[in-house]
């Protein structure tokens, strides 16, 4: 059975009392119940409630198993900074892309790569779609600005069947987060029609939310363009998809070429610790 694993970093144990009547799994991330027993952690359990892994294995058959006998628990705060562990993968799919991407607990023996709702772990490594390496976050939050940038290319779109064709990023805005800007830059025209106009919003959703007015890229410009304040809600309630969508002058297969660099810019929650600048593939963060 797969299971969070150490792999660098102290060994700090702590003894706390179990719950009764209830199994863990050596490894389980577990924190306090409401009578202040060990029980398994949740997708939803606060960061700053977390209190480590369980250092044993409880079955039902164990003589002591309705008793609340005391344990060891791998003590994440005293484990260190340099602290890394290795991440079952439960729900989602991680690619290259997912470092630097924090995400929640899908159970307490593993993680849900495409939820970022408490942003317990943050990936550091990834090494397979089943398996990845990260930290955990524990401490209070506050505001970081992450500006999120991806190349793109005219093969890269979905032909809508008429005028327009779409793209959507390889990134999800949290929800909590506040939208800023969108800007393109690098811009090799996206040629091959008369015309040629970009939006940026959300999948199936508002197709402007992150863009005002219909900026062209027809004409190759290096230091690309503005697309401007966001003309829809910034506040986001739940995670979104940013979705680019390409207008022509007539038929979008009439378009041949182009590409560009398209930087979208946001606030979300963030930790303190985190002082220095961080770059992971696509992302640059700076707390604020």
């Amino acid at each position: 059975m797969a299971e969070i694993k150490q792999i660098r970093g102290e060994h700090a144990v702590s003894v706390h009392k179990k719950a009764a009547s209830e199994a863990f799994a050596f490894n389980d991330a577990v924190t306090k119940n409401a009578s202040g027993y060990i029980t398994k952690a949740v997708a939803t359990t606060p960061r700053a409630l977390i209190l480590g892994l369980i250092q044993r294995t409880v079955l039902s058959t164990d003589s002591d198993y309705a008793l609340n006998s005391e344990v060891e628990v791998l003590d994440l705060r005293g484990v260190g900074e340099d602290a890394e562990f290795e991440f079952p993968v439960e729900s989602g799919t991680p690619t290259q892309a997912y470092e630097g991407r924090r995400v929640d607990l899908n159970s307490e023996d593993g993680i849900n790569v495409d939820a970022q709702i408490v942003k317990l772990v943050e990936i550091t490594r990834f090494i397979s779609a089943t398996i990845v390496r990260g930290k955990f976050r524990l401490d209070g939050e506050r505001v970081r600005l992450v500006s999120y940038f991806q190349s793109i290319t005219r093969a890269q779109f979905t032909d809508g069947g008429s005028t327009s064709g779409t793209l959507d990023l390889s990134t999800t805005i949290p929800a909590g987060a506040v939208f800023v800007q969108s800007l393109i830059t690098n811009l090799i025209g996206f040629t091959g029609d008369t015309s040629a106009t970009m939006i940026i919003g959300v999948t199936g959703g508002d197709t402007d939310r992150y863009s005002t007015g219909t900026p062209s890229v027809f004409t190759t410009a290096a230091a690309g363009a503005d697309l401007g304040v966001p003309s829809g809600t910034k506040w986001h309630t739940a995670a979104a998809t940013p979705t680019v969508l390409i207008v022509s002058n007539a038929d979008f297969t009439n378009v041949t070429a182009g590409s560009c660099d398209v930087g979208l810019l946001w606030y979300e929650l963030d930790y303190p610790h985190s002082l220095s600048i961080t770059i992971s593939s696509n992302i640059i963060s700076s707390p604020c």
